[in-house]
């Protein structure tokens, strides 16, 4: 099983993290950046992408939650108040597309709370030079981007990731 990682990082103000947590999963309508994002992936026995699944938790909350308390995912979170950053790691997230469509359901609803920001599902653990998903969020607008590879996405969001992953692995006594 290779599992690939998450990683999570965004500028958001304290009461808008809560209002995005208080919030209902849903399942988002199928649209152009959907579309041509999974086009663009690679995978056996490809579908077509008819409809994107989202959680069944009450609130987005409990959805981290689950996978900060099951210690096989390796999760952690922090909430920077002074530079009002929070970011979300997991070390063994996921290891296939249909998995990870909640998550980014889920992390599209960032939109309007969020100006700027990021998410990476990447092979971390396993060189991390292929990236399952990025979602980058400018100017309140979250759109997943079609890469595939780790050197088309920005150095210094990469290196974030990757850094951040690292410490948390040594955290757990995993890396």
């Amino acid at each position: 099983m290779e599992l690939d990682s998450l990683y999570v990082s965004i500028h958001i103000e304290k009461s808008k993290l809560n209002a995005f947590f208080a919030s209902k999963p849903i399942s988002p309508k199928k649209d152009d950046n959907w579309s041509q994002w999974w086009e663009s992936r690679q995978m056996y026995s490809k579908t077509a992408l008819e409809n994107i699944p989202s959680y069944s938790h009450s609130c987005i909350r409990e959805v981290f939650d689950d996978l900060l308390k099951d210690p096989f995912y390796g999760a952690k979170e922090h909430y920077d108040e002074e530079r009002q950053h929070w970011t979300f790691a997991v070390l063994n997230f996921s290891e296939n597309y249909h998995e990870i469509l909640p998550m980014l359901a889920l992390l599209k609803q960032l939109e309007g709370h969020v100006l700027d920001g990021y998410a990476l599902i990447f092979d971390w653990m396993w060189g991390g030079d292929t990236v399952m998903a990025y979602l980058d969020i400018r100017e309140g607008t979250a759109l997943l981007e079609t890469v595939t590879e780790s050197y088309a996405v920005e150095l210094k969001r990469f290196e974030e990731a990757n850094q951040s992953l690292q410490l948390l692995a040594e955290e757990l006594g995993a890396g």
